[in-house]
């Protein structure tokens, strides 16, 4: 049996699909009930536990073979850093009280760096944990997921441009979650499984590039990117209800990228390269009016 955590989410659902579709019995893992009703139609078993909960999580455990993990980022709620170690320590010793043998665990790009990351800082304490288990780890370590532009969506197709602070001139490698998703459930298959793997997307895009693609992609050329002053974006993310931790996790991440400080450590390859690219993405969106 294998247990999914954050069943209901993008990487989680697809996860959860992806192994039922090959046989094997799945435990599926939410905070509502009522969103695990995809993961029951597909045959696994759902239940409910709360993420920070580690009586609740290691029940969810309890038995497993294998367990996909992972952080969920709720960019409505402050105090980011302590909830994530509130989330992270808590599925870490819930998968020790269980005995887990084998975990995949969702990270980033960056996780292997300690400081100077933003939001990947958390991550990089989650792996950490999750490396003194007495268990085989796998870290998938994705780029940016293509989902990170439907915060904006409206707004872009709106006004037509899209702001961030990320240099218009940096590529950077984005992926889909659908094929994290399918990466990660080859991995709780694959017995062998440990380690780092690197998603790095099909190509490296710079944002307005990408911008420009997914405008045309949804019936609207012209979308163009902006790259505003650290200070305005601030104020803009924060007018929007970014708690204001979230806003300057989030800056300092980007900051990093046009650094250099996060970068793929192994190169695009055939074991780092997945297929979905940023078109394709865009046409499983729900058509724009």
């Amino acid at each position: 049996m294998i247990t999914v955590l954050g069943a209901s989410g993008n990487t989680g659902g697809r996860v959860v699909r992806r192994l039922r579709e090959a046989g094997e019995t799945v435990r599926a893992v939410g905070r509502d009930a009522a969103r695990l009703a995809d993961a029951a139609a597909h045959g696994a078993e759902p239940h409910a536990a709360d993420i920070t909960d580690r009586t609740a999580l290691t029940a969810a455990l309890c038995g497993a073979d294998a367990a996909y993990v992972l952080m969920p980022l709720d960019v409505t709620r402050p105090g980011y850093r302590a909830h994530q170690e509130q989330v992270g320590t808590a599925i870490a010793t819930a998968l020790a009280d269980a005995g887990v043998p084998r975990v995949v665990a969702l990270s980033a790009l960056g996780a292997e760096r300690e400081r100077g990351t933003g939001f990947l800082e958390t991550l990089h304490e989650q792996e950490q944990r999750l490396a003194a288990l007495d268990a085989r780890v796998l870290f998938l370590r994705p780029g940016l997921f293509f989902e990170s532009f439907l915060p904006s969506l409206d707004a872009m197709l709106a006004t037509g441009v899209h702001h961030d602070t990320i240099d218009p001139e940096l590529a950077l490698p984005m992926v889909a979650t659908a094929d994290v998703g399918d990466a990660a459930a080859a991995a709780l298959r694959d017995p062998d499984a440990a380690g780092v793997r690197e998603l790095l997307g099909p190509e490296d895009l710079t944002v307005p590039d990408a911008v420009a693609r997914l405008g045309s992609a949804l019936g609207r050329p012209g979308l163009r990117y902006e790259r505003p002053p650290e200070e305005v974006m601030r104020a803009v993310l924060v007018e929007v209800g970014l708690p204001p931790d979230l806003a300057d996790e989030n800056l300092a991440m980007n900051a990093a990228f046009n650094a250099g400080t996060v970068w793929s450590l192994v190169g695009r390859g055939p074991a780092t390269s997945t297929p979905t690219t940023l078109e394709e993405w865009a046409r499983t969106l729900a058509p724009v009016s």
